[in-house]
């Protein structure tokens, strides 16, 4: 039987045994439902009847479709594996992730200047904010086919509600043409026809030209979850395929889990698949959607699907239980799937889904593939934690390819052989998907870790500084602090041991003193059953006695906040400035909300009359960490402190750890602020020179 759905090039392997499979079924026909055999289904009621929509609800449905006829979605060039993405969906799953609906618009718009072939939006049928989504994505599309019509430049960028202020200065944005809008949904309930089925509805009034629904492809789930037989279930799958067909959807079904569901009855779950096939679905992925198998099961089974199912595209959707997402992922392409579905940064539920970033990386570097259009896997970094950073998620440090520590070096051997030979200690060329190596200092560093952390703040340092500044940063290692990410720290260390060298400001001394008034014992006063004070004068119950004063001593005292309390937190700092060749000596106090805020105020209105750019410099971050093993009130304690310059944005971190919390704090606070008058906003220097 011809499939429906457009012809894909694969490249198959030579097979392997299929030691674990229990059934080895290659040549099952599965013949198409018959009109005869479809349950008979009442005429539906006019008002869901897809004719008597009024003419502008039909054109607006249809606008991304026509949009996107002049390119079949599912045209794949030879060597090419399509990338589906279903950050917006099954991303925001995660626990801790929700997504506005200008976040989704920001994420969309990056998914698409990179050039990642589907984006599924959301899902139409279950809440507004999708619904509006797709409706927003309707209107860029008919503005982008507006504009191409016009003549304008291919290069226009996309309109958006997250981005409308930027419509015109963006206009050299490079928003790639191959992009998809897929929609999710699912099949039709049991016991309802499709021309009722309220999801089938919203998929078909929703504009996205894709339409991917679920369906069951294990025989245990379809009787227990969906409690229908199994020949239902071929017939929920047959029917909404085609009524979304037939309706004007490319149709993608997600075999939801299917390798569970193959090696429980491989017959069915083959049948499953053929049905959708047949009905003219254009992709079928694969799911692993417990997470739990193993690359070679993947790669064994989904040879078998690809052979049997001919033409239609075959895409596998890998979930991370077993941490093996990426590396399934890979295995499907291996034997002849050329789609791969998964979240950017590995987003999901429970421990979440496969990592499309890396696993675009993996396909075009490794592998050969192509992922995304000419140049712009160079920009895979970037746009990885732009998404991260819309999505209110931290990158994570050490995510291949793309993390800050991807290609970090600790070791002195290794920046030794990396300054001969790029490759020695880097798998790629972090350049080829927009990283960068990086060398960090600590107490494993060797000079040449020195020597490279020097040259990139643009120092030249002789080997005798960069034996000395390494010496100290061991020595400061050994008392607590890390200062491999604190990198204005171990500036001002190259600083601090230059020759010529002088220091904005000397801090002498500095004094806090913290009270309280706030903490006591409060007796609370308890009324009787009357309404009475049981602590004032009158009669008590034979079991209370009285101290004369009207309390009750049989009563424990609380513990609280007197009224009318307060605390105090004063610090005096003394400083010796060295703006002009006359040194001044100053002293400041001041008041702040607990010792180290006193302190850092009482710095600053020392040092604001020479150095007024302190105004622009602000603490964005303020982190304190217990190093004692067995966690005493004596243990050493490192603070980190981040910095921003709100005049250039420039942000840097300094560190210090002591005994006491308070000079921990200040020393990382002073060397803080002397890095920041050294790079203030308005390019000031420390000028010896007399006024």
């Amino acid at each position: 039987m011809m499939m429906m759905g457009a012809t894909t090039t694969r490249t198959t392997t030579s097979k392997t045994p299929l030691f674990f499979v229990k059934k080895k079924r290659t040549d099952l026909k599965i013949v198409q439902l018959s009109r005869s055999r479809r349950r008979k289904l009442p005429p539906p009621p006019k008002s869901v009847l897809k004719t008597n929509s009024p003419p502008q609800e039909e054109e607006k449905r249809s606008s991304i479709t026509k949009a996107k006829n002049s390119k079949d979605a599912f045209k794949l060039e030879t060597n090419e594996i399509a990338l589906y993405d279903t950050t917006l969906r099954d991303g925001a799953q995660q626990v801790g992730m929700s997504l506005t609906l200008d976040d989704k618009l920001a994420v969309s718009k990056r998914l698409k200047e990179i050039g990642v072939r589907f984006i599924e939006g959301g899902y139409p049928g279950s809440n507004p904010k999708d619904a509006k989504y797709f409706e927003v994505e309707a209107n860029n599309a008919r503005e982008m086919s507006s504009q191409s019509n016009s003549g304008s430049s291919k290069n226009s960028s996309y309109t958006d509600a997250a981005d409308v202020s930027n419509k015109n200065k963006n206009k050299n944005v490079n928003n790639n043409t191959n992009t998809f809008i897929s929609a999710f949904g699912m099949t039709r309930r049991k016991g309802v026809s499709v021309e009722q089925d309220a999801g089938l509805q919203a998929m078909l009034d929703c504009p996205a030209p894709v339409a991917c629904i679920v369906a069951k492809a294990w025989d245990e789930q379809c009787e227990k979850v969906l409690e229908v037989t199994l020949e239902e279930n071929l017939q929920l799958i047959e029917e909404s395929v085609a009524y979304l067909i037939e309706n004007g959807k490319d149709v993608i079904v997600d075999a939801e889990h299917f390798y569970d569901g193959y090696n429980a009855n491989p017959e069915y779950a083959l049948k499953c698949l053929k049905t959708a096939a047949n009905a003219g679905a254009k992709a079928i992925a694969l799911c692993d959607t417990n997470g739990g198998m193993m690359p070679w099961d993947v790669e064994a089974i989904t040879r078998i699907v690809v052979e049997s199912l001919g033409d239609t595209m075959i895409g596998v959707h890998m979930h991370n239980d077993g941490g093996l997402a990426v590396a399934n992922s890979i295995a499907g392409v291996r034997a002849g799937a050329t789609m791969v579905q998964g979240c950017f940064n590995g987003y999901g539920e429970r421990t979440g889904n496969a990592d499309l970033v890396v696993i675009a990386a993996n396909l075009a570097l490794k592998m050969g593939k192509k992922v995304v259009p000419d140049g712009e896997l160079a920009k895979l970094t970037e746009c990885a934690r732009t998404i991260a950073k819309i999505c209110r998620q931290d990158i994570l440090a050490r995510q291949p390819y793309v993390g800050p520590d991807a290609f970090a070096h600790k070791g002195g051997l290794h920046v030794a052989a990396l300054k001969k030979m790029p490759m020695s200690y880097n798998h790629i060329l972090p350049e080829l998907v927009g990283n960068s190596a990086r060398s960090v200092v600590s107490e494993l560093s060797g000079r040449g870790n020195v020597l490279d952390a020097a040259y990139k703040t643009g120092r030249e340092v002789s080997g005798d500084m960069a034996k000395k500044v390494l010496a100290q940063i061991k020595s400061l290692e050994s008392k607590g602090f890390i200062l491999e990410d604190a990198g204005a720290s171990v500036d001002i260390l190259f600083q601090r041991a230059a020759s010529d060298y002088e220091a904005p400001f000397n801090v002498v001394e500095f004094t806090v003193h913290s009270g309280s008034t706030s903490f006591g014992v409060v007796a609370k006063e308890e009324d009787d059953d009357d309404g009475n004070s049981d602590s004032g004068s009158g009669s008590s119950d034979s079991n209370s006695s009285n101290n004369g004063n009207g309390t009750n001593r049989n009563r424990a005292p609380s513990e609280g906040y007197k009224e009318g309390s307060f605390s105090s937190n004063q610090a005096i700092v003394k400083i010796d400035t060295f703006l002009t060749k006359n040194m001044e000596t100053r002293l400041s106090v001041a008041e702040g909300n607990g010792p180290v805020d006193a302190l850092a105020k009482a710095l600053r209105s020392a040092l604001r009359d020479d150095f007024p750019q302190l105004d622009g410099i602000s603490l964005s971050d303020y982190k304190v960490d217990l190093l004692s093993q067995g966690g005493t009130t004596a243990a050493v304690t490192r603070v980190t402190i981040d910095f921003v310059d709100s005049a250039t944005d420039l942000r840097w971190r300094t560190v210090g750890a002591h005994s006491s919390i308070i000079e921990a704090s200040f020393r990382a606070l002073v060397d803080g602020l002397e890095y920041g008058i050294e790079r203030c906003a308005d390019g000031c220097v420390v000028d010896f020179e007399t006024n």
